[in-house]
């Protein structure tokens, strides 16, 4: 009883993600002219354009974390000619970010130095943008033996 009960659940939940929550695209507008509400999430801001370059070039300005800060948070990444400067609460740590080619796509990995010696358990980072350069993203390898590091993700300052 319970596993069919299950598998109905599972499946309903299949077909409403299947469906999506609505039928209108982003680029019709209602009978009565006005926008959709998701036409404007997906709209840029007015005076805001797409970084160009290599992804140095679009990673490099102000960024801030978006997630709750901790004492091993780097709460501010600045991005600078590949250098970087992040610093959180309890945290100061520099770095230079090294351009690889990675299966045939722009890749870049940093390794940051930080005060004290500590580095929040960060270990080998790789820096991912995305395309219209709103997030930013470094995963981190973690500690030697370890089993991963963490994923700091930021938004533009």
């Amino acid at each position: 009883m319970r596993k069919e009960r299950w598998i109905a659940v599972a499946t309903l939940a299949v077909v409403v993600m299947a469906a999506g929550c609505g039928s209108e695209s982003a680029d019709e507008k209602p009978a009565d002219g006005t926008a959709s509400a998701t036409t404007g999430a997906t709209e840029k801001p007015a005076g805001v354009t797409a970084p160009q370059g290599t992804l140095l070039e679009r990673a490099a300005g102000t960024w801030k974390y978006i997630a709750t800060p901790s004492d091993t948070t780097l709460d501010t990444l600045i991005i600078k000619d590949g250098k970087a400067k992040a610093e959180g609460a309890r945290l100061s740590c520099t770095g230079t970010f090294v351009p690889v080619k990675k299966n045939g796509e722009e890749s870049a990995t940093i390794t940051y130095t930080c005060q004290g010696g500590k580095d929040g358990g960060r270990g080998l980072g790789h820096l991912k943008v995305k395309p219209d350069g709103s997030l930013l993203m470094i995963d981190f390898d973690g500690p030697a033996g370890g089993w991963g590091g963490p994923v700091d993700s930021y938004r533009r300052a």
